[in-house]
């Protein structure tokens, strides 16, 4: 750091505000200072960065530090029945603890400020930091200046600011789900989409399925059944018409196939998108929205240690794998077909390669 400060005509100190982003150092002379360490070779040693930027705060800061948490749609009465909320809350909490900072949370329909109020809501408080909770209908936007602060979101919902995120591995686990259920000996698999059209998590569950769909015979495609075209009506019909011996949804299709006089799994297998959503104890994937809270708080504690403030150039998304949860509402129905979505690669138990049928 001397030779960076001695070509640049500056001190130490300056050279390491300047690493920091502080506006203590004008803009020209931190881009004079990073591309001085560029050309010599200098390389942070994060570890290092992150622990003097600890003991750069004093004893009550660190004791009281807080980050905001803005939900939108929902007061914190409703929030129980939203269990993802729920769970990607206990994640931030856990998280806020084990790093020595509280959580300020903001249930923006309780709160009714506008976006000017609501931001000098957060610097009267003090909040270096925002993680914006997702939209439950779906695809949303936060009306808000975010320049003051670091910021990250849990999910794909908050399309407008584009800010780091983290998320459900939305891909991986539809690929994950259809294998297991494969593997059971399930033939003619049906997806109930609940999801909004338009949102990512959409789009990616449906591309894992029409992938599927590709690789097997055109008598098994089974088409997709919307989320505007789920009821009673709609779903015995599609049922009667296609026939799948196992179908993928959520707590709301589970109760739906019940109330038509299915029995499960003796009569249909069923495999949630989201054990969150239940029905309690079903098979089908856990998507540890806890770790993505968790995973959330941490981009918005990187940010903060590197003093990045506002809508990031280039986005980061964090991808969390799924876990498959083997519940009650499969069982083993026939002869395994080993599919292996990501390799493209299909065996039989003989280990023969084959057409799914």
């Amino acid at each position: 750091m001397r030779d960076i400060a001695k070509e640049a005509g500056v001190s130490v100190s300056a050279v390491s505000l300047a690493f920091r982003n502080s506006p203590k150092v004008s803009k020209n002379k931190r881009a004079e200072i990073n591309e001085i360490a560029q050309r010599l070779g200098y390389v942070r040693d994060g570890r290092i960065s992150e622990l003097m930027e600890h003991l750069r705060t004093n004893r009550s800061d660190r004791k009281f530090s807080k980050l905001a948490v803005l939900v939108p749609e929902i007061t914190k009465a409703k929030q129980a029945s939203y269990p993802v909320i729920g769970k990607l809350m206990e994640g931030l909490a856990a998280q806020a603890r084990e790093s020595g900072y509280d959580l300020d949370v903001f249930y923006l329909p309780e709160l009714k400020a506008s976006p000017k109020r609501l931001r000098n809501i957060l610097v009267s408080r003090g909040m270096r930091g925002i993680i914006a909770m997702p939209w439950v209908s779906g695809v949303g936007t936060l009306d808000l200046d975010v320049d003051a602060f670091c910021i990250s979101t849990a999910g794909y919902s908050i399309i407008d600011p584009m800010v780091n995120r983290a998320c459900s591995n939305y891909l991986q686990m539809m690929d994950e789900l259809i294998e297991q259920t494969c593997s059971l000996g399930y033939k003619r698999i049906g997806f109930a989409m609940t999801y909004p059209r338009g949102g990512i998590g959409h789009k990616l569950f449906a591309s894992s399925f029409l992938y599927y769909s590709t690789l097997i015979q055109k008598s098994r495609r089974i088409p997709i059944l919307p989320k505007s075209e789920i009821n009673s009506v709609n779903l015995e019909k599609w049922m009667r018409e296609y026939d799948p011996d196992v179908v993928i949804g959520d707590g709301m299709v589970y109760e739906l196939l019940v109330d038509l006089g299915y029995e499960i799994p003796s009569d249909l297998g069923f495999a949630t998108l989201d054990t969150a959503k239940g029905p309690p104890d079903a098979s089908g994937v856990d998507h540890r929205h806890e770790v993505v809270g968790r995973e959330a708080f941490k981009l918005v504690l990187s940010d903060i240690n590197l003093n990045s403030k506002g809508v990031p150039e280039s986005p980061k998304i964090v991808l969390v794998d799924s876990h498959y949860y083997s519940g009650f509402t499969l069982r083993k129905v026939g002869r395994m077909v080993d599919v292996r979505l990501r390799s493209s690669t299909h065996h039989d138990s003989d280990g023969s390669v084959i057409l799914l049928k």
